[in-house]
């Protein structure tokens, strides 16, 4: 076993999803000569994300339904020859690797379908996604983040092992070599840990429904009330929280920073549920109560809540006061915004009397350790078959 290296998984780019959501990740069952109850445990069906991602978001400036499809179909062109584009050669002696594991993915906002100030300006209003809108305003948001100012009409989120793949497709893109109607708005940049430990110390989104299971959470399908074209498609739920350090490392013994989360911080085995109800604002009771055969009013089972969580973290340095700015660009994927994500962040993680009453806001931020500054929904169609554009549905 010690002398087996598995190559990593690579993204799947000739399916029916875009590229970079529900992949890369490890094939279900274990490859010749791999131990079964190892590969099972640590591999089969887990994603395996790239190394470094850029979150991209940008307005369009065009004026015409005919121009929209132009810019989205030479967008759609440009990702998919980045992400088919090999390595350029090395020296003759460099080990170089085979792919760098280039994913595009695009997305739409709310306000590509309905500006801010309600124009219809190409006509789609009647085809935007059935949950699509501006991210509200919620608890635990920074004093200085107002989602409505976030919002964009387009995010591109470019993800892959080599940090310099991802700047060099962000140029395309803020330089306007893509299309000059492109006005990127934001760029943020992002790392992931091969362990999954966020700045805190504390493992972070290891969680994820798999196989099967996981695409029938993440991905629409006809009978959805959606309109046809979304079909395929998935929405994306994205914050910056930003993890105040200083806050949460002046919890001096490790006994109360494990008590934020509710997770022993060695293992990242998750308290049992004796102990979490004890401590029930717990971050893992708040957000993932794992109830057993429970339903709620809506006949919705815990685990028919769950999301798909593709994080990476951040490092933006210091602020003002010298205090670091480290967190988590926190992706969640799912079928229905409303009962996967907002129903959690609303019901349960920001509900003070869930799990029971008086039980309070999850620690993590009524600890002060941590705020959302940044974010937005978006929907992120499938993918573009051959000579079409993402999107394509749409008709422009």
């Amino acid at each position: 076993m010690d002398e087996i290296k598995l190559a990593l998984p690579l993204p799947d780019y000739r399916g029916l999803h875009q590229p970079g959501i529900t992949d890369p990740a490890w094939a279900t069952e274990p490859p010749p000569g791999v131990e079964g109850e190892i590969y099972e445990r640590l591999y089969a069906g887990q994603l395996e994300r790239q190394r470094h991602l850029h979150i991209v978001t940008a307005d369009v400036r065009v004026h015409s339904r005919e121009e929209l499809g132009r810019l989205l179909t030479r967008l759609s062109d440009v990702a998919r020859h980045q992400m088919e584009r090999p390595p350029p050669p090395g020296r003759p002696y460099d080990s170089m690797a085979a792919t760098r594991r280039v994913t595009v993915t695009i997305g739409f906002g709310a306000t590509l379908f309905t500006t801010v100030a309600g124009d219809d300006r190409f006509g789609l209003a009647a085809q935007r996604p059935a949950s699509l809108k501006i991210m509200p305003q919620m608890h635990g948001d920074d004093e200085g983040f107002h989602p409505r100012d976030h919002a964009s009409d387009l995010i591109v989120l470019i993800a892959s092992d080599d940090y310099y793949v991802n700047e060099y497709i962000f140029g395309l893109l803020h330089y306007g070599n893509v299309h000059p109607g492109i006005r990127v708005r934001s760029a943020e940049r992002g790392y992931a840990r091969p362990d999954s430990r966020e700045p805190s110390g504390f493992e972070d989104g290891i969680s994820n429904p798999k196989g099967s299971e996981l695409h029938r959470l993440v991905y629409l399908r006809d009978g959805d009330g959606e309109p046809d074209w979304c079909t395929g498609g998935t929405y994306l739920a994205y914050r910056k929280i930003r993890r105040r350090l200083r806050n949460f490392f002046g919890l001096k013994e490790e006994g109360q920073q494990e008590a934020v989360f509710g997770v022993d911080k060695q293992t990242g085995e998750r308290f049992p549920p004796s102990v979490l109800k004890t401590i029930r604002d717990a971050h893992a009771a708040k957000m993932n109560p794992r109830r057993p055969n429970h339903t709620d009013l809506f006949g919705i089972g815990d685990l028919e809540r769950q999301i798909l969580r593709r994080p990476y973290f951040f490092d933006d340095g210091l602020d003002e006061d010298g205090e670091d700015l480290r967190g988590i660009h926190h992706l969640s994927f799912a079928r229905n915004l409303g009962a996967q994500y907002e129903w959690p962040v609303l019901m349960w993680q920001t509900n003070p009397d869930f799990p029971k009453k008086g039980a309070g806001f999850d620690a993590l931020y009524g600890a002060g350790a941590a705020a959302n500054i940044g974010g937005g929904y978006y929907f992120m169609p499938r993918a573009a078959n051959a000579g079409e554009h993402i999107g394509g549905g749409l008709r422009l």
